[in-house]
């Protein structure tokens, strides 16, 4: 089932289609994502998700996938984040949000009947969540999405909870987690007890765990250990779990945020937590052409082949600069820094990421016409000419030979 959701002034609108968001409608309403609801044989009930693609959608591409728990809670927030991130400091990702149910029932490992007082008999069906996770709805997103291998799952809270039970349980499931502020108090614990069984530092290897951590009482972090007392019971978990991740020697990043309370922590950690997860993807390097002259040409173009050698490990798949970008930067570095040397290098990374693409050596055609070498030029445009009856090329190279 495929319906409409309004925002206020954010429309979301279901469509079986590939269109990139955000973008406007035909009423001019922003439309920020679609929302698509299916029935789970699982958990026995119809399950509502919100998808948010990235804006400039390439069918041909498949895209990390962020799994968003407590969707219509934080969706609107974590576009409008990716909006500002992707690009240059995270991949592009397709984001689904999942609308809970009975919350508690999906994101507690264990069954406790009673807590803080409150009625919690439905608690204890992490186990079901997560099948339904892994087995049903990564199915169905990949019917009619470009989902790659690459997962991410972000939890806050119980939900956070949830993420931690499936780094301890099911690390294979995702590649990145996210927990913010998560409730490892639940049944006294059970899940930090667990940990320091399950634990496997070799399947935890190739895994990213970023924990952000508030402080709601404002009590002191030594102190807090020897307290119990119900209000600073999940600082004391937190930090529990954190001491037995330490003794593993598992790889995570801890972020302990002492001016933020339970509900404040989300928006940073949201945005530290993304930077953490995909550290790997942000590539400074780049930016070094605005300064050509102060760079030899090996440390201006090795850290391409190094950056995108990581990039394909980590997709599992081949991955490559933009050949636009390197194109311009060549020609930008010629006419700007007067450094042919350095310009000729980028082009020539084309010619090694895009050996069957006219337009690259149509470009470097280019840059020998400008260099005043008609050779050079020339044997560039027959390749050209050669790979697709480039028409451009051949008209250059026409011009070329009847000088």
């Amino acid at each position: 089932m495929i319906r409409k959701l309004i925002f206020c002034l954010l429309l979301i609108v279901g469509h079986l289609t590939m269109k990139g968001q955000i973008s406007f409608n035909e009423q001019e309403q922003l439309v920020i994502g679609n929302t698509y609801s299916f029935e789970s044989s699982i958990l026995n009930e119809s399950r509502e998700i919100w998808v948010h693609l990235p804006e400039k959608m390439d069918t041909s591409k498949k895209y990390p996938v962020i799994y968003l728990l407590d969707g219509p809670k934080l969706f609107v927030t974590l576009t409008g984040m990716l909006q500002l991130k992707e690009q240059w400091n995270i991949p592009e990702c397709i984001l689904v949000g999942i609308k809970n149910t009975d919350r508690l029932r999906d994101f507690t490992p264990t069954n406790v009947s009673m807590s803080r007082g409150h009625n919690t008999e439905s608690s204890g069906g992490a186990a079901s969540f997560h099948q339904f996770l892994e087995i049903e709805l990564e199915a169905y997103l990949k019917e009619f999405l470009p989902i790659d291998s690459n997962s991410t799952i972000i939890g806050h809270s119980t939900a956070g909870l949830f993420v931690l039970y499936s780094y301890v349980h099911h690390p294979e499931s995702f590649d990145n987690y996210i927990a913010i502020d998560p409730s490892l108090w639940w049944d006294e614990e059970q899940l930090v007890s667990e940990a320091l069984k399950l634990l496997n530092t070799d399947e935890l290897a190739k895994k990213s765990l970023y924990i952000a951590v508030a402080n709601s009482t404002g009590v002191d972090t030594t102190a807090v250990r020897h307290m119990h007392s119900e209000n600073t019971e999940i600082l004391r978990a937190n930090f529990h779990f954190r001491d037995i991740l330490l003794n593993q020697s598992v790889d995570f990043d801890w972020d302990y945020q002492e001016n933020e309370d339970h509900g404040s922590i989300v928006i940073p950690a949201l945005h530290r937590g993304l930077s953490s997860i995909f550290s790997w993807y942000a590539f400074p390097e780049r930016w070094r052409f605005n300064n050509a002259r102060k760079y030899s040409i090996e440390e201006l173009i090795n850290p391409y082949y190094s950056h995108y050698t990581e990039l394909s490990r980590r997709y599992n798949r081949p991955m490559k600069p933009d050949w636009q970008f390197l194109n311009d930067v060549g020609f930008f570095i010629l006419s700007a820094h007067k450094a042919p040397k350095k310009a000729l290098a980028f082009l020539e990374l084309n010619r090694h990421y895009y050996p069957e693409e006219a337009r690259t050596f149509s470009a470097l055609g280019d840059y020998y016409s400008i260099r005043k070498q008609k050779k050079k030029a020339i044997e560039q445009y027959e390749i050209a000419v050669r790979l697709d009856q480039n028409s451009e090329a051949k008209e250059k190279l026409e011009a070329l030979r009847s000088k």
